[in-house]
């Protein structure tokens, strides 16, 4: 079978190779699922040059989600078919034909979710959706969000919709911001336009904004910061700008201000069993209803990872880049 591999980690277009590889058997308690959608997220990519928080034994197969059809059934297991559609939780390099994944940590896809949409189902929905849990909003409350043009900042609109909140989006490229309001945003504009923080001023009634959702540093983290109300909270969750996020003391200090970081994997690891299935469990519930879809620009086939990359990391896209 064919499976991406690296042996050293660097920027992906240096280390990155296709190779062939025998497929794995399932043991008990598993399952081996076909792949069939990959998406290529940036801790995908992260973790291949090194820089991500928890990096794997090399040689490795990137991916950290997937969707794929059951092919083999490992001894003892039961409640799964060969041909089922389903998404791995516990299977890491899914950037290959098959993976092995526990049964028990298995979701199975409804009719009504698409191959598409339902490969992107781990990585940005969940955490959208907690981070939103984690800032405690109110119905009307304010929130602005950098890096809103990514597939996780157009997720967060959908979701501020459903829960009552009020979005002001800020983005690199300004010419994103109409896309934005088409897809219910209350506000966008560029970070590099007038005052964004007066802007913000205006919008909430002199207050600014309740919650904040960071993913890019440097000035932009900083215009995100400024633009909290007293009290405000912002959960940093990504690395996509090259400048560390500044912290002025006094804006800490005076305005009580609180930032943490959001990372999905520790969130799985210390979430009971039961919080985490109602989570996904909710979650599939609006897929499957159209309440929420994950945008996808373009699909490539596994072979042409590189030309996937280079789309991946293209600025402006719209929806996320698939391996098929």
């Amino acid at each position: 079978m064919r499976a991406i591999r690296y042996d050293r980690f660097g920027p992906p277009a240096d280390v990155l190779r296709l190779e062939e590889v025998s497929p794995p058997e399932p043991g008990p308690g598993q399952v081996r699922l076909r792949l069939t959608h990959r998406p290529i997220n940036p801790s995908d990519l992260l973790t291949v040059s090194g820089e991500y928080g928890r990096l794997p034994n090399l040689p490795a197969t990137p991916g950290f989600e997937g969707l794929g059809r059951i092919d083999a059934l490992g001894e003892g297991v039961t409640g799964w078919q060969v041909g089922q559609r389903a998404i791995p939780l516990s299977a890491g390099g899914t950037w290959c034909d098959a993976v092995l994944a526990d049964a028990a940590r298995l979701i199975p896809v409804p009719d009504a979710v698409s191959d598409a949409t339902a490969a992107q189902f781990v990585v940005n929905p969940v955490t959208a959706w907690v981070m939103l849990d984690e800032l405690g909003l109110q119905p009307g409350d304010w929130l602005v969000q950098t890096a809103a043009g990514s597939t996780l900042g157009r997720l967060v609109i959908q979701m501020a919709q459903l829960r009552g909140y009020r979005t002001i989006n800020l983005v690199r490229r300004p010419e994103q911001a109409d896309e934005l309001l088409e897809l219910g945003g209350d506000a966008a504009f560029g970070t590099d336009g007038a005052d964004v923080v007066q802007r913000v001023r205006q919008l909430t009634g002199g207050r600014g904004a309740a919650g904040a959702l960071e993913a890019v540093g440097g000035a932009a983290g900083a215009l995100a910061l400024r633009a909290l109300r007293s009290g405000g909270v912002m959960l940093v969750y990504g690395m996509l700008g090259d400048d560390p996020l500044p912290l002025h003391n006094g804006e800490m200090l005076f305005r009580g201000l609180t930032v943490r970081g959001f990372w999905l994997s520790q969130w799985f690891r210390q979430t009971p069993p039961a919080q985490t299935a109602t989570t996904l469990g909710e979650l599939m519930g609006l897929m499957a209803g159209g309440r929420l879809l994950p945008p996808v620009e373009a699909e490539y086939d596994l072979t042409d990872f590189q030309v996937a990359i280079a789309h991946a990391e293209r600025p402006g896209r719209q929806g996320k880049v698939l391996l098929t």
